[in-house]
């Protein structure tokens, strides 16, 4: 899906990350994706520039969410020390203790964050 930088449109993408996972029966882990997707989202929002395209995968038995933006900045992402007052740097964090794996790659003109999680046994 794709989002228009527009922090309004969070509502819209939680909601259709909700739908396209119940779409496969995935009711149970759907908060975690949302709260991750959300997470990616606002970030994208906040680091970004342009376009923001939201991906969901089902891969065999795991999750796979990317967020790609048009920005390209010059620092590495990673996680780095949530500040205490309330200036942001959580967003990652959440993404690494919700996911089994995540990365960022930069490349000329776009960044892309994703993250995957393998979905529990029945």
């Amino acid at each position: 899906m794709r989002l228009a930088p527009d922090r309004t449109e969070l509502a819209q993408a939680r909601q259709r990350v909700r739908a396209t996972l119940a779409g496969w029966g995935l009711n149970d882990p759907a908060a975690h994706f949302e709260l991750a997707m959300s997470e990616l989202v606002t970030n994208a929002l906040l680091h970004g520039e342009g376009r923001i395209d939201v991906t969901v995968e089902l891969r065999g038995d795991q999750v796979r969410l990317a967020v790609e933006d048009e920005g390209f900045g010059p620092e590495p992402i990673q996680l780095r020390e949530p500040s205490s007052t309330g200036g942001g740097g959580w967003g990652l964090h959440l993404v690494d203790g919700i996911s089994d794996t995540w990365g960022a790659h930069r490349i000329p003109g776009h960044t892309l964050v994703w993250m995957e999680r393998r979905l529990p046994r029945t």
